[in-house]
């Protein structure tokens, strides 16, 4: 069987994309992969971001300790969603996090884990053969570009 590359989104820097991850819990209230996006970007009023948008990545970091962050990027506005992504989850009281130097995996409450050191999932791809994966399914560290 072919292993198949994964990127990770927020491994690389890029000048025009800036990618977080936030940390949904159970108890939010009804936020779940589907809608985190969404509801972190609308909890503030209003919008900060003149341009641009927001991406769901599909794409989970699992830390050492099981606390699981989703993926999320955005574009154009760089500063004005930055402000926007970090205000929101301080309205839902949930950490948000990125990836530093392609190395470490840092959380807003200071926490710092080494990407080796964490698990990896994605959702809502599309298999080998073309079918669309809804479910969470575990990525291998080998299996990461």
């Amino acid at each position: 069987m072919k292993v198949e590359k994964v990127y990770l989104p927020g491994k690389e820097e890029f000048e025009f994309r800036e990618y977080r991850y936030i940390r949904i819990r159970s108890n939010m209230g009804g936020i779940d992969k589907d809608n985190f996006v969404s509801a972190i970007t609308d909890a503030n009023k209003p919008l900060i971001p003149k341009s641009g948008g927001v991406i769901n990545e599909n794409f989970i970091i699992i830390t050492p300790d099981e606390k699981r962050f989703y993926g999320l990027s955005y574009s154009k506005d760089i500063i004005g969603w930055r402000q926007q992504i970090e205000t929101g989850a301080a309205l839902f009281s949930v950490e948000s996090a990125e990836i530093k130097n392609g190395e470490h995996f840092v959380i807003s409450n200071g926490e710092n884990y080494e990407l080796k050191d964490c698990q990896f999932e994605r959702y809502n791809y599309y298999d080998d053969m073309g079918n669309i994966v809804k479910s969470n399914t575990p990525v291998e560290s080998s299996e990461i570009l």
